[in-house]
């Protein structure tokens, strides 16, 4: 007889289960494109621009990333004059800007998906 209650209980756990997996898919996703629109349009009083100076490594060829001008490669020495690199971020935005401290060339991506440097950085648009 205690088989037949552990049966129905695994059971309607099982119904539960469904139900709260089907409300779910039912809700709607949020639309965080909006917000990112808004915020980067109108950025608020408390959102302030951060820099610093970063190496980044690869380890696929064991050297750093370094911006060239127009050329970027990973193969740049530690400590090198090319591999330092500028990271400009806002706090609550979505921007983050890669230049180069010594080359002045910003990391973009040209319209075939190479990686290239360029003087003035071209914000991407998201949507």
């Amino acid at each position: 007889m205690s088989v037949l209650p552990s049966r129905l209980l695994y059971l309607c756990l099982h119904f539960l289960v469904l139900y709260f997996q089907l409300q779910e898919s039912q809700q709607s996703t949020a639309d965080f494109r909006f917000y990112i629109e808004n915020h980067t349009r109108n950025p608020d009083d408390l959102s302030r621009k951060q820099v610093r100076i970063y190496q980044l490594y690869s380890r696929t060829t064991g050297k750093h990333v370094q911006i060239l001008g127009k050329k970027i490669n990973a193969n740049g020495d530690d400590g090198g004059k090319y591999a330092l690199l500028v990271v400009e971020t806002e706090t609550f935005g979505s921007h983050v800007r890669i230049k180069g401290k010594e080359s002045e060339h910003y990391i973009c991506m040209n319209d075939k998906g190479k990686i290239v440097g360029r003087l003035l950085y071209a914000a991407v648009k998201i949507f």
